[in-house]
């Protein structure tokens, strides 16, 4: 028999559990349909904020104790006040539930890169490298304009394979675990690390604690993620998900996306990694990375693949997210 107080018991036991999904949910949706414009993200401004704080407070020819210092506190000077001020302004506010979507949306910005892949692939395909070029550069750290067509490609499908974890997988995982401003807190050590890249000379000192204290909070969603994407690929996916998380003899360098190369690396069976091209004070620098060959060089089509497999491992995030709560009303129904 049905109870006909299972509304109001429903609302007043689950309710808050249930607005926190029904916001979740709508921010998914939200970013993957109408993400939001690289150059009016927060995140960017946020970013930029970091590379100027940087070039006044870290000084390589200094000890290390002094710019590993120097790297903790600037950390805490742009992470906190922000932390502190999105507590206190979803504490006071009439709807806080607004605030949490639009908090979430931001965070989950990066879902406007696979609109930019695809045009990647139309750019190389028609010949068009350098407009490839500048679609690529605002999403990474490092210079676009010395990458060739197997450049393109790879740091197109690395930027597929990778920002999910700290887009999509993290948001659900932090959200979960402490609501909007945990989520928007660990997104923004998250920039820290893409601003002061860690295999750069000129930060590896600078940004080594930012980029420890990260593998360790985004090792479970590193790992969920791998696990939605080895899952398409059968017996294959789930090895090269293991040997994923065994670190590599060539990984040694700080960079906590080896792993995610290496797993996208052998579902695809292509190389990834490799390395890259800095510009410093109007130098240019390179960075020798480690390489993960499981095949040939890539081209457009693998980026094309990568799309593909990454696509369907978003929507099963966002269809967890809404099949979670109608789940958990389903068994309170019953």
């Amino acid at each position: 028999m049905i109870n006909p107080l299972f509304n109001p018991q429903l609302l007043s036991q689950d309710g808050g559990l249930l607005q926190s999904f029904c916001i979740l949910f709508c921010a998914l949706v939200l970013a993957r349909f109408a993400p939001i414009s690289r150059d009016l993200q927060p995140l960017l401004w946020f970013n930029r904020i970091a590379v100027l704080i940087s070039t006044k407070v870290n000084h390589p020819e200094r000890a290390v104790s002094q710019q590993l210092t120097a790297g903790i506190l600037a950390t805490l000077i742009l992470i906190v006040p922000c932390g502190i001020i999105v507590s206190f302004l979803l504490n006071l506010a009439a709807y806080p539930w607004f605030f949490e979507l639009i908090i979430l949306y931001f965070c989950l910005c990066d879902s406007a890169f696979k609109p930019v892949a695809e045009k990647v692939v139309d750019a190389i395909t028609s010949g068009h490298k350098q407009d490839a070029k500048q679609l690529l550069s605002p999403w990474v750290s490092q210079n676009t304009q010395v990458l060739s067509e197997v450049g393109l490609s790879k740091a197109t499908i690395e930027k597929l394979f990778t920002t999910p974890i700290y887009g999509t997988i993290a948001t659900i995982v932090f959200f979960a675990l402490g609501g909007a401003t945990m989520t928007l807190v660990v997104r923004m050590l998250r920039q820290l690390e893409h601003s002061w890249p860690p295999y750069h000379p000129h930060f590896h000192v600078f940004s080594s604690f930012i980029c420890q204290f990260n593998r360790v909070i985004f090792f479970i969603p590193t790992l969920l993620w791998h696990c939605s994407l080895a899952i398409q690929f059968g017996q294959l996916g789930f090895k090269s998900v293991w040997s994923s998380i065994i670190p590599h003899a060539n990984s040694q360098q700080l960079n906590n996306q080896y792993g995610s190369y290496a797993l996208a690396a052998n579902l695809l069976k292509i190389e990834l990694g490799g390395p890259q091209q800095f510009i410093e004070n109007g130098t240019s620098i390179r960075v020798d990375l480690a390489k993960v060959k499981a095949g040939p060089l890539p081209d457009h089509r693998h980026i094309n693949q990568a799309i593909t497999v990454t696509q369907t491992a978003n929507l099963f995030w966002i269809s967890l997210t809404l099949l979670l709560p109608l789940i958990w009303v389903g068994l309170r129904f019953i």
